[in-house]
């Protein structure tokens, strides 16, 4: 009994610690209930998903794009992951399927905007040659982030104005806030994102020491609930 008391105080712990360590917790959690409504409209995870935004360019999830009957269907040949973990190996054998692979996570904190150029040109070259899929897990923040950002610089378009017609095309599409904000500031940079340091610009002083006053409060809260924690085992 004690031990499963001690436990719950550590997770709770962590999470109250994590929570407080996003840049913006508040908008975090909103913009995380706001996907967990939308990914309740469709059976996201056992279902392959995919919609076309523009002819030859499809937003999905990992279940389509790691179907082999729908890369053929669709005559895919170029796939973009964005994920924390790479489709199987399998799914590409005996195929001649061009892929790239950007390793991230869906949260606000997540910096996306330094592979936009990266994203737009596997896309352009995909479109090129043939069709594109661009995925993430559930085809909701991150593979829309990216479709949205590419269709802002292909057609000189405001986020406003991308995130609506993709939303038009896959209704339950929904970047999380960070990325709002990246791809805001993505057109306000004229979609010039070629070195570090102008994302650095875009990183404001303020928010830095915003950043550094949430994780000092964290570490502060650590300090005082965890030897609670133990007091009480």
């Amino acid at each position: 009994m004690v031990n499963a008391r001690r436990l719950l105080v550590l997770m709770l712990s962590v999470s109250i610690i994590a929570f407080l360590s996003w840049s913006h917790p508040v908008s975090a959690f909103k913009s995380w209930s706001r996907r967990l409504q939308a990914y309740a409209t469709v059976d996201l995870c056992t279902e392959p998903c995919y919609s076309e935004i523009i002819p030859g360019l499809y937003l999905s999830n990992a279940r389509a794009a790691a179907d082999q009957d729908v890369l053929r269907n669709l005559n895919i040949t170029h796939v973009l992951t964005i994920e924390i973990r790479r489709l199987p190996k399998s799914t590409f054998q005996g195929t001649n399927i061009s892929t790239l692979y950007i390793r991230a996570n869906d949260l606000p904190s997540t910096n996306l905007l330094p592979y936009f150029p990266m994203a737009h040109h596997f896309i352009e070259e995909g479109l090129r040659v043939g069709n594109v899929i661009v995925h993430c897990h559930f085809g909701v923040s991150r593979s829309a982030t990216l479709v949205i950002a590419y269709l802002m610089k292909k057609y000189d378009m405001t986020f406003e104005q991308a995130f609506g017609y993709v939303k038009y095309r896959r209704n339950f599409v929904n970047p999380n806030s960070g990325f709002r904000e990246q791809l805001r500031e993505y057109r306000e940079m004229n979609f010039d994102v070629n070195s570090f340091q102008r994302f650095e610009a875009y990183m404001s002083v303020a928010a830095r020491r915003h950043r550094y006053k949430i994780a000092s409060a964290a570490a502060v809260l650590a300090s005082i609930v965890i030897p609670i924690a133990v007091l009480v085992g």
